[in-house]
């Protein structure tokens, strides 16, 4: 296959482990470990699904490596930004990823058309403008911060996306636990199984939540802890879960 353009104010990077090619924004909207994160708990979670979609899919990474970790899963990616939905169409091309890419916002209520899905996965944009500074190149602003939409209109769609016993799957701050327990439940996903993710030491505060959500009552089983890195590794060397689930992505 022939290399791809990259433009000027791209880069085209390999990531986790070499089994991923990722065109991003030099400066804009450039993903992070939380990408990875959902994608493993959505692996654990939910193996035996077939029909998935990623909501706020940015560059594409969390349906990318979703697809190259379960090769039957038929994905479907929802992005706003247009400067980010241009670019996930490039890079499943890159990827070797076949996937529709539709551009929608939240705000105006859930996909239409998209409906029976067995997994949502979303790593959505959930920091408050209040109180911090927000980035000034507009894609990342956008991908990191609540704009038009927050986590409770993204739960909402969901939901109405979802077969009866279909999954949600969403990183969040460890900070905002209450906050996204609250969102599920408001759409109706009563039904969770959350874990607090540490950086590395289980002796200080978490610094992400993974939430899993069915629907159903209010029924919140809490997971056991999970540390990212080994006490004794360095940050690029993952708990064996972790560097397990990124073994398989070679397999597809």
């Amino acid at each position: 296959m022939s290399e791809p353009v990259v433009h000027s104010d791209e880069s085209l990077d390999t990531m986790l482990r070499g089994h991923i090619r990722l065109l991003q924004s030099k400066k804009g909207y450039r993903t992070s470990v939380d990408a990875m994160l959902v994608a493993w708990f959505a692996w654990t979670q939910a193996p035996q699904a077939r029909r998935a979609a990623d909501f706020g899919a940015g560059s594409g990474l969390v349906a990318i490596t979703l697809a190259r970790a379960l090769p039957a899963l038929q994905m479907h990616l929802i992005e706003r930004q247009d400067t980010l939905v241009a670019r996930a169409r490039r890079n499943l091309i890159v990827n070797r990823v076949t996937a529709p890419v539709t551009q929608h916002d939240f705000a105006s209520g859930p996909v239409p058309g998209l409906y029976d899905l067995d997994l949502v996965v979303s790593n959505p944009p959930f920091y408050a403008h209040k109180g911090r500074v927000a980035p000034p190149h507009p894609e990342r602003r956008d991908a990191h911060y609540e704009s038009t939409a927050g986590v409770e209109a993204f739960c909402t769609a969901a939901a109405a996306a979802l077969k009866p016993d279909g999954l949600l799957c969403m990183v969040y701050p460890s900070e905002g636990a209450d906050r996204l327990v609250a969102a599920f439940a408001g759409a109706g996903l009563g039904r969770m199984r959350l874990c607090a993710l540490h950086h590395r030491s289980l002796n200080k505060p978490a610094t992400r939540v993974l939430l899993a959500g069915q629907r159903g009552p209010l029924d919140v089983v809490t997971l056991p802890r999970m540390r990212l890195h080994p006490e004794d590794a360095l940050d690029h060397t993952y708990i064996p879960e972790v560097e397990n689930f990124l073994a398989e992505l070679g397999n597809y």
